[in-house]
This record gives structure tokens, sequence and C-alpha cells, in this order.
């Protein structure tokens, strides 16, 4: 029964991610092909695309295109609330994109607070905030947590003189202040954990042709994460 809770969860766990990972594979026939066109060796070939109207629509479509690889960890946040929620499935779809902003500015507060050197953080601007850059992982675990949260307080009650604030309004209040608190505790777990990954980038740089191997690997396993970009914002590379 257990083992087959679990299969369920993942299974509705995979659904839930088809929404952004269809729009990111469209986008992705999009941005490749605008791409293309606006290299120098094409450009070289079909003057016309260089200028004028012809590069203004190519150029436009290549920034919208990207737009959805710079929104996925929101996007996984939102679809995960969602497709996981076993009720009121807009309320947690809300949830997940206001959990997913707290945790953001939450890390940047404790990033910007001087407690310890947080050099070794892999920073980027993500919805307007500079904030540790966890990639796809932190709209995974915004779009979990509010899950958990919405499924078991989205029909709680209190008492008459605070009842406005109860069922699904209670729902946001609680994913915010629980985002919020592991945003804080985020950039101090993710600290050592980049301190190892850039060791790690040292040692493949080392070994040569093998860490050539162990790199490419390494990404790969990493891919489904959104982790990849960790290591491939390594200096050495």
């Amino acid at each position: 029964m257990k083992k087959g809770k679990i299969m369920n969860f993942f299974s509705d766990l995979g659904r839930s991610l088809m929404m952004p990972i269809a729009a990111l594979a469209a986008c992705g026939i999009v941005l490749g092909l605008t791409s293309a066109l606006m290299k120098e060796q094409v450009l070289n070939v079909l003057p016309f695309l260089a200028s004028g109207v012809p590069y203004f629509i190519v150029s436009t479509l290549n920034k919208v295109s990207n737009i959805v690889f710079t929104l996925l960890p929101v996007l996984f946040s939102i679809s995960i609330a969602m497709g996981l929620a076993k009720e009121d499935k807009e309320v947690a779809a809300f949830a997940g994109f206001l959990g997913y902003y707290a945790f953001l500015v939450a890390s940047q507060c404790t990033i910007s607070s001087g407690f310890m050197d947080f050099s070794a953080l892999n920073i980027a601007a993500t919805l307007g905030v500079e904030t540790v850059n966890m990639g796809a992982l932190g709209g995974i675990i915004s779009g979990l947590v509010t899950t958990w949260l919405h499924n078991k307080y989205h029909k709680i009650s209190f008492p008459a003189a605070i009842a406005f604030y109860g069922g699904k309004r209670f729902v946001a209040l609680a994913v915010i202040m629980t985002m919020a608190v592991i945003g804080l505790l985020i950039p101090l777990v993710w600290e050592p954990i980049s301190v190892g990954i850039n060791a790690l980038g040292d040692l493949i740089h080392a070994a040569g042709a093998f860490g050539v191997f162990i790199f490419g690997t390494l990404e790969r396993l990493l891919i489904p994460t959104g982790l990849h970009h960790v290591l491939m914002c390594h200096n050495s590379w």
C-alpha cells in the first residue's frame, strides 16, 4: 500500500510538471531557430535579416521565447501546487507563486545580512530579486511545501473574531511564512554545498580527459533538478 502511494505521488508529480515542460519544449524550438537566424554566418548569407522589420521580429521572438527558461522555477512551483492540490487548485497555484517569491526575498535578506561569507553562492536575479540561484530545485521545493500546506489547511476554521482568515485565505499566509523561513535558512545550507561543488570542479578540472567524462555525466544527472547550471558556472571550465 505504501509503495502504491509513493508511485501515485510521483505519477501525479510527473503530470503536474507536463505544462511547464511542454512550454519549455515549444519555446526551445523558437529560441533555437531565432538564435540561429541571428548568427553572423546566417546574416552574411541573408543580409535582409540584419536590420529593419525582419531583425526586430526575430530578436523579439528570441527574447520572448527565452522567458519560459527564465521563469522555469516559478512555473514549477505553480504547476506542482496546482497539480497536486486535492481541491481548490487555483488557490494552491496562487499560493505557489507567493511562496516562491517569499522564498526568494527571504534568501536575499540572509545573503545581504553579513552573518557569514556567501561568496561561494551563485547569485542571480530571479523575478527582480538578487538571490541564490538554485534553478528549478527552488521552485520544486516551493511547490511541494505549498501542496502540503494547502491540502492540510485549506478547510481550517477559526473563531468568529478571525473567521475571515480561515480556510483558503489561511493557505496563502501559511505558505508565505513557511517559505520565508525556508528562504532564510537556504543560503546557510547551500553555502557549504556550493563550496563542495567548487572543490569538485577544481578536482574535475585537474583530472584532464577523465574529468571531462565526469563533468558530462554529472551534468546529465543534474538536468532533471535544474542544477546542471551550477557546474557550468564554475570558473575553471
